[in-house]
């Protein structure tokens, strides 16, 4: 079984909007890991703003922030 690379809880964005509709656009959230055997892993995501949750590769997702701290210790936030 492959490895999955985002934790739950993790925030994402899907960024391979070859098959899917302009409904996908925006923030998500990984809900949980999916089995996917040998093949690329499967995550359930989950936008705020829905009652349902939906199933994503794991090749149609990015981290949508990441946050870092300076030598004066704030915080920033910075696209990938």
């Amino acid at each position: 079984m492959s490895a999955h690379l985002y934790p739950c809880g993790q925030h994402v964005t899907v960024v391979d909007k070859r098959d899917i509709g302009p409904g996908w656009s925006g923030g998500y959230v990984i809900v949980r890991h999916l089995p996917s055997g040998d093949e690329v892993p499967r995550y359930e995501i989950k936008s705020i703003g829905e009652v349902y949750s939906r199933v994503a590769y794991e090749n149609q997702l990015a981290t949508s922030f990441t946050i870092f701290r300076d030598e004066r210790s704030a915080t920033h936030l910075a696209s990938p």
